[in-house]
């Protein structure tokens, strides 16, 4: 079953591709004239990474087809420099794409610190469709966007390899270290966000 799963999805990654592209291209354009914008990527996701997750049994309710319901084969993320600028860009984000999902992915728990980070699930806009694609019934009728600010990310990226995949065999203090990282990444947002808003208002001051 997993050669099966895989070699067909890796039959529609130049497909995929080319969405990418499209999708990152869009983006850029719907983004060009805000401030503080790091960064706009989009990848098509790994063929190993597909099947694990089209396999996995933790998915409630499991996937039936999941070549067309595995919401992120193709995924963006904007890195922005303040927490403000977030909200700034989803709701820029949600006026360009058809958004009929929105997570803020975080602990359950306000006392908590891991991973955190905002998610889009959009429709794929017909005009952004690869030659070829209407040809197919395999293909996904979504695709994935992330907003995260840079401190956000700088924890993200290493916890998802130490963490995240291997959060079974991780010693307590080996977490307690890590949610440490993290509340250190949270700080420094709010940190930040308290300088940018000193610096707005003594901008606007001097300018008054």
């Amino acid at each position: 079953m997993a050669d099966d799963i895989s070699g067909l999805y890796q039959a529609r990654q130049p497909l995929l591709e080319q969405l990418r592209d499209k999708l990152e291209t869009e983006t850029k354009a719907a983004l060009g004239n805000l401030k503080h914008i790091d960064r706009v990527s989009f990848r098509v996701k790994g063929v190993q990474s597909f099947t694990e997750k089209a396999q996995d049994r933790r998915t409630t309710p499991p996937y039936e087809n999941p070549l067309v319901e595995v919401e992120d084969q193709v995924a963006g993320r904007v890195i922005v420099f303040f927490l403000h600028d977030v909200q700034i860009v989803l709701e820029r984000l949600k006026r360009t794409f058809n958004a009929v999902e929105r997570k803020h992915m975080r602990p359950a728990r306000d006392e908590e610190f891991s991973y955190e980070s905002y998610h889009l699930i959009c429709i794929v806009p017909p005009h952004l469709k690869p030659d070829g694609w209407g040809a197919r019934d395999d293909l996904p009728t979504t695709f994935e966007l992330q907003v995260r600010t840079i401190f956000m990310h700088a924890y993200a990226e290493p916890q998802h390899d130490i963490g995240y995949k291997a959060a079974s065999e991780l010693p307590g203090q080996v977490r307690r270290e890590l949610a440490w990282i993290a509340a250190s990444a949270w700080g420094a947002d709010q940190a930040y966000e308290r300088v940018q808003s000193w610096d707005a208002a003594n901008d606007a001051r001097k300018q008054s």
